[in-house]
């Protein structure tokens, strides 16, 4: 899904005469923080179980200092990279993270119809609070 939704996310910041810069993996690694930079926002996209009003939610997040002790590279998420960004010094200024309620985790090509209705929804409300 992240890799469906994020680069139209992408294209969307361009579009609004905002720089942007994709990292598309599928789980996120360490090497994602070089060149990231006291200013810039951060924006997690990925797929989510759980259900929300609307099938997304946006929402902005912090660090979790505790989320980055041990190394776990299957259960590194967002609040623990923000915690290396702020052990690395390197810093941010602002994150988010954009979960939509994901319909199937089969392997497969494409969305489903559900969750391509979901991932308008969500890039209709990114475009509103980015662009």
């Amino acid at each position: 899904m992240a890799h469906t939704l994020a680069p139209l996310l992408v294209e969307d910041l361009e579009r609004a005469g905002k720089r942007a810069f994709l990292w598309l993996s599928h789980q996120l690694l360490p090497e994602a923080a070089l060149g990231i930079g006291p200013d810039d926002i951060l924006i997690f996209v990925d797929a989510s179980l759980e259900e929300y009003d609307g099938g997304f939610a946006l929402e902005r997040i912090g660090p979790d200092a505790a989320s980055n002790r041990g190394l776990n590279i299957h259960s590194f998420g967002p609040a623990w990279f923000l915690a290396l960004l702020g052990d690395l010094g390197t810093g941010y200024g602002d994150a988010w993270a954009l979960s939509v309620t994901g319909a199937s985790f089969d392997f497969g090509e494409g969305l489903s119809e559900e969750c391509s209705l979901r991932s308008e929804r969500a890039r209709k409300a990114f475009r509103k609070r980015f662009c």
